[in-house]
């Protein structure tokens, strides 16, 4: 008689178990996977070429947060914004690697030389 009656108490600490384990997990997961999705959006780091006075300039950004807004062309002394859409894009592009890197995102006269930006009068 003793029998029966311990079984279904074992049994049934088992399913308890088994069940914590399976909802632990299950949560474990699910924080993990959406924890993993939010910081993918937050790292992820993208330029948009932005339309500024007499010109172009870009702006890097993470996620929705605006990292670097540069409304005209580094390095040059003066306030020139680019010529064209493209120059911007190929120099946000330049400073998107660098930071991508790890590196400075600073930029010298050479590195605008190579990407033919053109500087002087529009």
């Amino acid at each position: 008689m003793g029998w029966p009656i311990f079984k279904h108490l074992f049994m049934s600490s088992t399913k308890k178990y088994f069940i914590g384990v399976a909802l632990f997990l299950s949560a474990y997961f699910g924080y993990s996977f959406y924890n993993h999705l939010g910081k993918e959006k937050v790292r992820t780091l993208h330029s948009e070429v932005v339309e500024v006075k007499d010109g172009y300039g870009y702006r890097i950004m993470q996620g929705d947060r605006i990292l670097i807004l540069q409304e005209f062309i580094p390095t040059f002394s003066g306030q020139q914004p680019f010529a064209t859409t493209k120059e911007a894009l190929s120099v946000a592009d330049l400073v998107l690697s660098k930071l991508e890197q790890g590196e400075s995102p600073l930029l010298v006269p050479s590195e605008l030389s190579e990407l033919n930006i053109t500087i002087g009068n529009n």
